[in-house]
């Protein structure tokens, strides 16, 4: 919620200044995954292969909810649609982030809020990535933060489902949604936002404000 903050502060969003935020966002959501998400399964030998098999099939899932939203709701936009997979995308990254936390507090209650303060500042700029989809799709802020709320989500669905199933989840399955949401992200970020960022930035002359986004 904080990455919104950020983003809604700014009243007047050039689309030059959309596009920069978009490449910001990109890069950001590569860093995590490839820093965070995708190493985990392949240090280990024997997770190795399920990580390269999980994170192909969610490079290719965004291709495919593309499609499958095109279809579903033929009103929607390309930017429209960029911004709802963005959102779902974040949501199931946050999932196993909430379980983490939820663990952490279990082992004491300094590690739980270590590791929730740690977990918030890192999803700032998700947030942030987020919130600047909507507004190049042209929402409003208010559609930025409902979609970031729901983004959101994710979080408090990881520590409800860890605190219904305790250890059920096994490593290599935490390992395995890590590297799918991590192909998802890196898909999204080089077939979606870079070359929307690079379109704006390329196009834009910075001085008029992008359609939707000055309202809200």
């Amino acid at each position: 919620m904080l990455g919104w903050v950020l983003v809604a502060a700014k009243r007047t969003w050039t689309p030059r200044g959309i596009g920069v935020a978009l490449l910001v966002s990109a890069a950001a959501m590569l860093v995590i995954s490839v820093v965070e998400l995708l190493p985990p399964g392949l240090r280990d030998p024997q997770t190795r292969g399920t990580t390269v098999a999980m994170a192909l099939i969610g490079a290719l899932a965004v291709p495919a909810l593309g499609w499958l939203l095109s279809r579903t709701f033929p009103a929607l936009g390309p930017a429209h649609t960029t911004s709802v997979l963005v959102m779902l995308s974040i949501a199931l990254h946050n999932v196993p982030e909430g379980t983490v936390a939820y663990a952490a507090t279990i082992v004491s209650v300094q590690a739980g809020v270590v590791t929730a303060v740690a977990i918030g500042l890192h999803n700032i700029p998700e947030g942030m990535a987020v919130s600047t989809t909507v507004l190049a799709a042209g929402g409003s802020r208010r559609r930025a933060l409902a979609f970031t709320a729901v983004s959101m989500i994710g979080e408090i669905l990881g520590a409800v489902l860890l605190f219904a199933v305790g250890s059920a989840m096994s490593p290599s399955a935490a390992t395995g949604l890590l590297a799918l949401v991590g192909g998802i992200m890196v898909s999204l970020s080089v077939t979606q936002l870079i070359p929307a960022g690079v379109g704006l930035v390329r196009s834009a002359s910075g001085t008029a404000p992008a359609a939707g986004a000055a309202h809200g």
